[in-house]
């Protein structure tokens, strides 16, 4: 199923300019808010935002410009613009971009550039860089040059499609000062379409998948970030529930699954504990969302059964570190969905015992690393309502967060875990509260992210 969700039909008599025609196609796609900092090659943009109904926050430094977008997506679920200046701002801004795309965020990055035939020659203006979009093209899913002002509503609707359609990453789209200041020609009509829900793979899957559920005797299921982004929690606890089938999450998992049901039994990250030993005795894994990656499997060493299913909305992930029996291609919460009503119709096999695991579950959080800081996070924990968000940075109590902390609604636990940037938490904070409004936002940082 489509929607189109990018479309403009401008009857004002003056022909816009490219900044005004970037700002207004901005607002079209649904973007609400833009973190920035004006500069010299960027104020035509800052202009057409007067007359605009988007939010502007200012930030202090173009890193924190793109952890407080980043933040605000993470949080919302919903796409923020990050607005830099040439050169160094474009440089400051990649690293929380490349934080946004290890994690899967999606944060739309809209730059200046010098004027058109200076472009890549370092003739010594302010600012200059010898390849801009090269330094952006390690950190985002698409990657391209407005040089016609004509060409930049519908580039902005070109790369606002792509940081939407599939797995959800950063976008970058650079504009030359020189385009942003000349008039468009008119405002022509802009259509794109996003695709609500990417295809599943086949009726077929999602029966083989749910036959093998059933015969599982005692199958397990692994919530990866991509459980959290679609929102699957519901359905995979449905499936778990069917099956008394214990859940563990990645670090980017937690809050997919409340932590207080009785069959999610923690986090596995970086370094083991008694998750092991249940995970050793599963006969089947469903792994939703996850790319079972060095850190969220311990550097491999999660035991992985013959029978393994793998829900991911990227083809590309589907034999990335561990090729499924069973693999589908889809979005998490659509794909669990179909599952779990195939389940109920089918007779199971599971023989988890509820003893099992409750005493795992206990075991898990007596026996990670950490428990010595486990008092400093039930403070926290008391202090920041069930719905409360919290950023947090690269930082011990943060680890051992990842084990110890409870984390009950999805999209409350922010934690850079695939980069592992310092100073990501509280410029994500503050994107977050400005995109939650009410709810508590926090920042748990240490001394090295406080810097």
């Amino acid at each position: 199923m489509t929607e189109t969700l990018i479309s403009s039909n401008n009857t004002a008599t003056v022909d816009p300019t490219a900044a005004k025609a970037a700002i207004d196609q901005l607002e079209v796609c649904g973007i609400t808010t833009i973190f920035g900092i004006p500069g010299v090659h960027t104020l035509a943009l800052y202009d057409a935002l007067h007359d605009s109904n988007l939010t502007h926050i200012l930030a202090r430094h173009e890193q924190g410009v793109g952890f407080m977008a980043d933040g605000f997506a993470r949080a919302t679920g919903q796409p923020a613009v990050a607005l830099v200046i040439t050169g160094p701002g474009v440089t400051n801004v990649a690293t929380p971009i490349g934080q946004a795309y290890t994690d899967s965020s999606p944060v739309f990055v809209l730059s200046s550039n010098v004027e058109r035939d200076h472009l890549d020659a370092m003739r010594g203006n302010l600012h200059d860089l010898k390849d801009q979009r090269a330094v952006m093209r390690a950190v985002t899913k698409w990657n391209d040059r407005a040089l016609e002002p004509a060409d930049v509503p519908q580039m902005i609707a070109t790369a606002y499609a792509e940081m939407m359609r599939g797995r959800q990453l950063p976008v970058h789209l650079e504009i030359p000062i020189d385009v942003l200041d000349e008039p468009v020609g008119g405002f022509p009509s802009v259509s794109s379409e996003v695709s609500e829900s990417p295809p599943v793979d086949s009726a077929e899957q999602i029966a083989s998948a749910a036959e093998a559920l059933a015969s599982a005797e005692r199958p397990m299921i692994y919530c990866g970030g991509g459980a959290t982004s679609a929102a699957a929690g519901a359905s995979i606890l449905a499936i778990a529930e069917q099956l008394g089938a214990p859940i563990v999450t990645s670090i980017q998992g937690k809050g997919s699954v409340p932590d207080g049901h009785p069959l999610v039994c923690g986090t596995f990250w970086t370094q083991g504990n008694a998750i092991d030993d249940l995970a050793k005795q599963a006969d089947l894994l469903l792994v939703v969302g996850s790319k079972l990656g060095v850190q969220a499997t311990e550097r491999f060493t999660f035991p992985i059964p013959d029978t393994f299913i793998r829900i991911d909305i990227d083809a590309h992930e589907m034999g990335r570190n561990a090729t499924p029996s069973i693999g589908i291609v889809g979005d998490a919460a659509s794909v669990t969905a179909q599952i779990a009503s195939d389940l109920e119709a089918r007779p199971t096999s599971s023989r988890w015992a509820k003893d099992e695991i409750d005493e795992a579950r206990t075991l898990a959080r007596q026996s990670a690393f950490g428990v010595d800081r486990v008092a400093w996070l039930e403070a926290i924990r008391a202090a920041v309502p069930d719905d409360g968000c919290i950023a947090w940075d690269m930082t011990m109590m943060s680890y051992v967060a990842g084990y110890h902390f409870p984390v009950y609604q999805p999209r409350t636990f922010l934690f850079p875990s695939g980069f592992g940037t310092l100073g990501f938490a509280l410029p994500a904070a503050i994107g977050a509260k400005v995109g939650l409004g009410e709810p508590t936002v926090a920042a748990v940082v240490g001394d090295g992210g406080y810097q």
